[in-house]
């Protein structure tokens, strides 16, 4: 009976300790990113000039659908995200004594510009480089690959939030 009159109050006092928590943090004005007015799209429409079916395409179009409607051609729509190029680089970062790889250095680069219907430069082509180390043993060959792709989709997850990001401060032109 004390246990169980023990374990009430444990668990009635991590629930209010839960409340009094998330009523701070709601109290100082924190937002989740992505929450605010200021970080919405201020667009009825965006269309997004890239190659078809690619994975970068699939989550650009998710993340524009999100905020807004996809426009079907560049005339209907008040912008164009136009993706100018994609690249994922693979370079050796590290050998051990034996001249076998330890580490790599994985880039994903992606060029991008946005534009207005007639093609004016709301923002002008930029870059994006973003890099994670893997490390590498030859007797974990196929896990190693797995984390590779793994790793490859967060920085290209990471690319797409970044240009939703940098969508989101584009405003239209009174």
């Amino acid at each position: 009976m004390k246990n169980e009159v023990n374990n009430q109050r444990s668990l009635f006092l991590s629930v209010c300790a839960s409340l009094l928590m998330a009523a701070a943090v709601a109290g100082c004005g924190y937002q989740l990113r992505g929450s605010t007015p200021q970080s919405r799209v201020a667009f009825d429409s965006v269309y997004l000039e890239t190659t078809s079916g690619t994975p970068l395409e699939r989550e650009l179009r998710n993340a524009i659908l999100a905020q807004t409607k996809l426009a079907a051609d560049a005339k209907s729509a008040p912008v164009t995200l136009r993706i100018l190029s994609e690249a994922q680089e693979k370079k050796i970062l590290t050998l051990n004594a034996q001249g076998q790889v330890r580490e790599y250095n994985l880039l994903y680069r992606l060029r991008f510009e946005i534009t207005d219907k007639d093609n004016k430069k709301l923002l002008p082509p930029n870059e994006l480089a973003l890099q994670s180390f893997l490390s590498y043993s030859i007797s974990q060959a196929l896990p190693k690959e797995i984390e590779e792709k793994m790793t490859f989709n967060d920085l290209r997850r990471d690319a797409v939030n970044q240009i939703m990001r940098q969508l989101a401060r584009v405003r239209p032109e009174e």
